[in-house]
């Protein structure tokens, strides 16, 4: 076809050299004259291979540090150099330009070499120059020219170079100059990221690539794809949490299981006096509806299960310890979705891999300060903001009952599980004889506070097996308005009360406390989530 082209000469400067041994020897076999510059020109020649320097094309050496190689009119003139016009071909010949058909790059590793915690200057001497200049040209001109643009792209172009010996299409060329925009849009926004950090806040870039497409969206009629960030390669996160087993995740599966995550995660660090920890989180449709802190991970998973049973069935569950083979067989004929942990061992996945559909997940619990950004469309545009992250506010008793010491740890511990339940939320939680902190009630998802501490899941059947109401604390991601919230308390029996403050009706609200005896305590910090 008239808009067929040839590769008759190519340029190669490549930083991964692995796979890159297939191509240039299917290139020499195919005739091809091959241009190449320092260590990319050593690795070609080291295959037996003729390559001509591209020193010996422009007249210059490579120059300060290796920065200036390919930065020649020699080297982008022969590759924006348009064929059909006849003023461009006479120019070539004038200046003795070769024309160049094939362009194969491999950009300098920034995101991993700031991945990998190295020194300011190392990271910007990553910052690829002739590189991405060589991308976006020879995509430019991508009529006339094939670019290759990383080492994603080696397959693709030596299976075109086998199939068709070295003759691409004009939509061949072009399907490769869209891969070649897309390697150099990631690639400067991954840039922009590190410079911009607390710089300004008014502007975004974010770039995802090598998306895994999900089981189905938030309904099955809905497709989904998983996308991770720039800076999530490396490091604990969901995001990089190894699926060892079942069958594939959802959309919902993936935001139930990041909630698990966080809510573990978070409840892991918010205790500090247990020895040998452990953290267990029940999450069904994003809201926990069991948490558990205690010594053992046994007892952790029995009180984070019995805090809402009903819900818990199909619910996603989270350990911040190694799952054992005890654990596993705990869950008998239970049904749940997915299994998070940092570990399990051999014996806990002979007893799960009977359950061929239930996912299991290893990952690490969060770090205690991620600094993460979260993102949320709406029509038409994107709401960017930080992570709600630390609980070290300070509790300010404002009743005649003052709020006891003994019961700071816990009301710090229940702050962080009122953080993860869902608009107008309401937690109580409750300390046993061991020291374990547990969640025993909830209240969510309803449009205003008073039905949200009114209908609790979970204190109607805590408080049929003994739950020692006064001794808990109930924790509200909001001030108060009216003392009608004070008196629904005051029905379940609650004696101390944690929440923001900062209503016009404060005092309104601590009158009816003191008239019920009940301890409050503003920490002057909401932790609204919608």
């Amino acid at each position: 076809m008239a808009d067929n082209k040839k590769i008759k000469t190519a340029l190669v400067s490549v930083f991964h050299k692995e796979n890159l041994d297939k191509i240039v020897t299917k290139l020499n076999d195919l005739g091809v004259k091959i241009l190449s510059t320092g260590g990319t020109k050593s690795f070609i020649e080291g295959l037996g291979v003729e390559v001509t320097s591209v020193e010996s094309l422009t007249g210059y050496p490579s120059i300060l540090g290796g920065r200036v190689k390919t930065l020649h009119p020699k080297v982008f003139g022969g590759i924006l150099s348009r064929r059909d016009n006849q003023g461009d071909v006479s120019q070539l010949t004038e200046y003795e330009i070769p024309e160049i058909d094939l362009v194969i790059v491999d950009l300098y590793p920034f995101e991993d070499t700031v991945a990998s915690g190295a020194e300011e200057q190392d990271i910007i001497e990553k910052i690829d120059i002739g590189g991405i200049s060589l991308i976006r040209a020879a995509a430019k001109n991508f009529k006339d020219v094939v670019i290759v643009p990383s080492q994603n792209e080696y397959e693709p172009l030596l299976s075109h170079l086998e199939k068709n010996n070295g003759e691409f299409t004009m939509a061949e060329r072009k399907w490769f100059a869209g891969r070649a925009f897309g390697v150099s849009s990631h690639y400067d926004a991954a840039i922009f990221s590190y410079f911009n950090e607390g710089v300004d806040a008014g502007t975004e870039r974010i770039s995802l690539n090598g998306g895994e497409v999900l089981r189905y969206g938030e309904n099955p009629h809905q497709a989904a794809t998983f996308f991770k960030f720039n800076n999530s390669s490396e490091g604990v996160s969901l995001a990089n949490a190894q699926v060892l087993q079942g069958k594939a995740l959802s959309y919902n599966n993936m935001l139930d299981a990041d909630a698990a995550w966080k809510s573990a995660s978070d409840a892991y660090h918010a205790v500090t006096h247990l020895e040998n920890k452990v953290a267990v989180s029940v999450v069904k449709h994003l809201n926990p509806c069991g948490l558990a802190v205690t010594g053992n991970i046994l007892e952790s998973l029995d009180l984070a299960w019995a805090g809402d049973p009903i819900s818990a069935y199909g619910s996603i569950i989270c350990f911040s310890d190694t799952v054992t083979k005890e654990v596993a067989e705990w869950f008998g004929k239970k049904f749940v979705e997915i299994i998070i942990a940092p570990e399990f061992t051999d014996e806990a996945l002979d007893v799960f891999g009977k359950k061929k559909n239930l996912r299991l997940l290893v990952t690490p619990v969060k770090n205690e300060i991620t600094k993460e950004k979260l993102y949320r469309s709406i029509s038409g545009g994107m709401l960017v903001q930080d992570e709600d992250e630390g609980l070290d506010a300070e509790l300010n008793t404002v009743t005649a009952k003052e709020f006891e010491t003994s019961k700071i740890n816990l009301a710090k511990f229940g702050t962080v599980a009122c953080k993860h339940l869902k608009s107008n939320a309401i937690a109580v939680v409750t300390e046993n004889e061991n020291g374990a902190f547990w969640l025993t009630g909830a209240g969510m998802g309803q449009p205003n506070r008073l039905d949200s501490l009114r209908y609790l899941t979970m204190p109607r059947f805590n408080l049929k097996n003994g739950l020692d109401i006064e001794n808990s604390v109930l924790i509200s991601d909001a001030f108060f308005p009216f003392r009608d919230s004070i008196e629904a308390a005051n029905e379940y029996g609650v004696k101390y009360i944690i929440e923001p403050g900062g209503s016009i009706r404060d005092d309104e609200v601590i009158e009816a406390c003191n008239e019920f005896g009940i301890a409050m305590a503003f920490t002057g910090r909401r932790h609204f989530r919608h």
